[in-house]
């Protein structure tokens, strides 16, 4: 026979597995520190904007949510949900919610976070762990109404948003077009006040349209939240610091406290011309060679010349082209002066590979070959390769 003590505790954690958003905290550090509470305790009217560092948690937060909005302001596991968290209860819809969770590809973080906080019986999906779009429906009501939770892909573009109205749009990361984010606002007319968009995202792609459009100018029904993944008490001490010691300056800043910068052009503070400058010297025949190359008309094509010193891994650049308005037949004249100046050949010249037409003209007219940058490194990660080798 179980005492009345164990009773309540067995009840108690079989009512936690069954419905664990009743249990969800929101983490909360008082100001000046960061709160993920605060961000839905103060939702903008139409739009909130969630940037977060990396391990933040606001993916999680997200999908807490959006397992609410789905389940309804009067299924008990959401109202428990806001009253622990003292979020108000009018942020969810009367009836169980459709909710559309927009991401470049869901299934790694967005469908798993939801899953959580999914109650554990009579929910039913399709294509949970397969590409493309996926959904859920939560089980029903007393009425018969489900809510469903979609999975859908910002690739589809617009026209994968339309023809539908829905209780709230979460895009997980940064959108990458306008057009595809404003149709996904015309999906909340019909649900007006209560509908909502939220975009949770660490800002990596620099003063962006979302930058302009919400954090410099926001609008009355508009509202933006910062979360700091140092503020988050659920990190060991320390381990985010050793994490983003790998990347530059000012990529750290917004991987951790999800701040906009400028991540592309001039963007090495690293650099010091007391330790990056040294007497020039003409490299000896026995270090590898290495160029760059990066096409330009009105703005000026570059072309670099390196060496590595094999003693110490330090790359020296000792040679430089940089001119605008030159003919491709011109800029080949150059670098063949260049790399035939009673030097090795160089290994490799890496060219900039957004302009294909450039590198087949130079190598079939002028028998100048180049590679293309390594397969999978979008700009921000050879932002940070080149910070690494500064430091």
């Amino acid at each position: 026979m179980l005492t009345d003590t164990a009773s309540a505790a067995l009840q108690w954690d079989v009512q936690q597995k069954a419905h664990p958003l009743a249990w969800a905290r929101l983490w909360d550090q008082p100001a000046p520190k960061t709160s993920q509470r605060r961000a839905f305790q103060d939702m903008g009217e139409l739009v909130t904007l969630i940037l977060g560092g990396n391990r933040s948690g606001k993916t999680e937060a997200c999908a807490m949510f959006c397992v609410a909005v789905a389940l309804s302001r009067n299924h008990w596991a959401a109202r428990a949900f806001c009253q622990n968290n003292r979020i108000p209860l009018d942020v969810l819809p009367e009836k169980p919610g459709t909710v559309w969770a927009v991401a470049l590809d869901s299934r790694e973080y967005v469908r798993p976070a939801i899953a959580k906080y999914l109650p554990a019986m009579g929910c039913n999906w399709r294509n949970r762990d397969g590409f493309g779009r996926a959904e859920v429906k939560l089980p029903p009501d007393d009425e018969g109404n489900r809510g469903v939770i979609k999975f859908l892909s910002c690739d589809a573009g617009r026209d994968g948003l339309q023809g539908a109205s829905v209780d709230c749009v979460w895009f997980d990361e940064e959108p990458p077009r306008q057009d595809v984010v404003h149709e996904a606002l015309m999906r909340l007319v019909d649900k007006q006040p209560v509908a909502r968009m939220i975009i949770s995202m660490t800002p990596l792609r620099g003063m962006s349209w979302v930058y302009d459009k919400w954090v410099a100018d926001t609008p009355d029904d508009a509202k933006v939240h910062w979360l700091h993944g140092v503020d988050n008490p659920h990190l060991p001490p320390g381990a985010l610091q050793k994490l983003l010691a790998n990347y530059s300056e000012n990529e750290r800043a917004a991987r951790a406290r999800g701040e906009f910068v400028a991540l592309e052009g001039r963007v090495y503070p690293e650099w010091r011309r007391g330790l990056h400058v040294v007497d020039s010297f003409w490299p000896p025949d026995g270090w590898n060679r290495v160029c760059g190359l990066d096409f330009g008309t009105r703005n000026a094509t570059a072309f670099i010349m390196g060496a590595v010193d094999p003693s110490d891994d330090v790359l020296h650049i000792f040679a430089e082209h940089y001119q605008a308005e030159w003919t491709i037949k011109q800029h080949a004249e150059k670098i063949h002066q260049m790399t035939n100046h009673g030097s090795p050949a160089p290994l490799w010249i890496v060219a900039d590979p957004a302009d294909r037409s450039a590198r087949l003209t130079l190598a079939r007219e002028h028998g100048i070959s180049t590679v293309a940058p390594k397969s999978g490194k979008n700009v921000r990660e050879r932002i940070n390769a080149v910070a690494e080798r500064l430091r």
